[in-house]
C-alpha cells in the first residue's frame, strides 16, 4: 500500500451488507503472510491499558480498514468495522458499531487498541495491532474466529484471513 486515502469526514455509520451478494468474496482468496512486526510497536488495549494522553479524543483522520462479524445466534451477534487514527504521537485502532442495546440505538466509537507511533506504514501497523486485541479477546473473552467479513477497505478478504491465521 503506497499511498494510504484518510478520510477526514464525520463517520455516521459503518458498512453492514444487507444481504449475501453485498459481502466481498471470501471463499477462493489470495493467501499473504503478516508483514513482519515493526521494530519497537508495543500494543496497548482499550479495554485493559491506561491511554497515552490525547489518544481517546474523537477521530479525525481515518482510515476505514474493513468489518467483520460473528453470529452465534440470533440474538448474539457482533459486528466491528475497524478504523485507524493516526495521531501525533500514536497509531489508534478504532471499532465503530451499532449499539443495539439501547434505545433508539446509535452508532458508537471505541478505542480497541493503541501503540506509541513508529516507522512503518498504515497497513503494518493496523495487521498488528488488530492481530495483538484479537489475540487478547481470544484469550480473555472466549472469542473465535469470526464468521464472515463483511467489508473491506485498506485490509483486504487475504489480510483479515493473515492475522485470523495468527490468533485462530
Amino acid at each position: 500500500m503506497s499511498k494510504v486515502k484518510w478520510t477526514a469526514k464525520t463517520v455516521k455509520k459503518s458498512p453492514i451488507p444487507g444481504f449475501p451478494d453485498h459481502l466481498p468474496q471470501q471463499r477462493l482468496v489470495g493467501v499473504v503472510d503478516m508483514p513482519a512486526r515493526p521494530k519497537g510497536l508495543a500494543t496497548g488495549l482499550g479495554m485493559t491499558d491506561s491511554y497515552p494522553p490525547g489518544c481517546i479524543r474523537a477521530p479525525q483522520k481515518l482510515l476505514m480498514l474493513g468489518g467483520v462479524e460473528w453470529a452465534w445466534s440470533p440474538a448474539h451477534s457482533r459486528i466491528d468495522t475497524y478504523y485507524l487514527n493516526e495521531k501525533r504521537n500514536h497509531w489508534v485502532l478504532w471499532i465503530h458499531s451499532l449499539n443495539d442495546n439501547e434505545f433508539p440505538w446509535k452508532w458508537e466509537w471505541w478505542v480497541y487498541a493503541f501503540a506509541t507511533k513508529v516507522k512503518a506504514d498504515a497497513r503494518t501497523v493496523a495487521m498488528h495491532l488488530l492481530k495483538d486485541a484479537w489475540a487478547y479477546d481470544e484469550a480473555h473473552n472466549s472469542v473465535d474466529h469470526y464468521h464472515w467479513i463483511g467489508s473491506t477497505g485498506a485490509l483486504s478478504v487475504a489480510d483479515f484471513e493473515a492475522i485470523a491465521r495468527e490468533v485462530w
